[in-house]
């Protein structure tokens, strides 16, 4: 018998004495799922404290596109999964930086660990940092890295990696889906604008950085089409003085017309990173 993990067997699959099951049996039943409930939560709260709760209804995003103002194609075409589509069906997505609280109470980097969901607040995806503790301590917010991206399955969905090589002048994040390139985020150092491309389209998007942007308060990264048109938005918003002072964690908004072709909505996901790692990773 298939049985999932913390999940008591079923007596009436298994004899037909089920009606003699006592009440001391059914109790204990009730303690350990009880018990698995209350690790789950520690466990989570272990982690950085709880993620948001699921609502009934979407956010809001103010300043919304209703449509792409220009077509965009010749993408390379995309292994088919879940995840694409469900970013078909919307036009914003949240990404939330977890709170680690060994780098809090000692100043030791850790690797950053983020979690992507939809405006009903579900969890979509999940990305872990893969760095090493000599670049994250002598390199600080210009490390290179690497980025595994997961669903909630568990399975590796995408990869990004970073290539910031020493004494270099441009700042690349490069991005996998399933093993296939699907675009490169490119942004020189005396520019303060990040060029996006995706893969087999050569009409880049422009992802332009406010003034003053790492100086706190809530940023607004206006993404624009190579005319100049713009078509959405990565918001960082403002996450409260004691949270920005005592930690790095910050909390984007992504939003974009909902015809917007699939592989530059996961880039706009990955480019949250560099943006982050760019302006808001080093907590002052």
């Amino acid at each position: 018998m298939n049985i999932q993990p913390g999940q008591q067997p079923l007596k009436s699959l298994i004899s037909a004495e089920s009606d003699d099951v006592t009440s001391s049996e059914n109790s204990e039943n009730e303690n350990s799922q009880k018990k698995l409930v209350v690790r789950a939560r520690a466990g989570r709260m272990r982690r950085g404290g709880p993620m948001p709760v699921a609502r009934a209804e979407p956010i809001c995003v103010p300043n919304q596109v209703a449509a792409m103002p220009i077509v965009m194609t010749g993408f390379v075409s995309l292994v088919p999964h879940t995840v694409l589509d469900a970013i078909a069906l919307t036009n914003c997505l949240m990404v939330v930086q977890c709170t680690e609280p060994l780098e809090i109470f000692t100043g030791i980097e850790t690797p950053n660990r983020y979690v992507v969901h939809d405006m009903y607040l579900r969890p979509m995806l999940f990305c872990n940092e893969r760095s090493n503790f000599i670049s994250r301590e002598c390199c600080g917010s210009g490390r290179n890295f690497s980025m595994d991206i997961r669903d909630v399955f568990g399975a590796e969905l995408m990869r990004c990696y970073r290539d910031n090589p020493c004494f270099s002048c441009t700042d690349y994040l490069g991005t996998q889906f399933q093993g296939q390139q699907i675009g490169l985020m490119k942004r020189e150092c005396c520019d303060g604008h990040f060029n996006l491309l995706g893969a087999g389209c050569n009409q880049p998007l422009l992802i332009m950085s406010p003034c003053c942007a790492s100086c706190g308060g809530t940023k607004i990264f206006p993404v624009c089409t190579y005319t100049g048109v713009k078509i959405g938005e990565i918001v960082r918003l403002y996450p409260g003085f004691l949270q920005e002072h005592l930690t790095d964690a910050d909390t984007y908004l992504v939003h974009f017309p909902v015809d917007l072709p699939p592989i530059l909505k996961l880039l706009l996901i990955s480019s949250v990173f560099l943006i982050d790692f760019t302006f808001f990773e080093d907590d002052n």
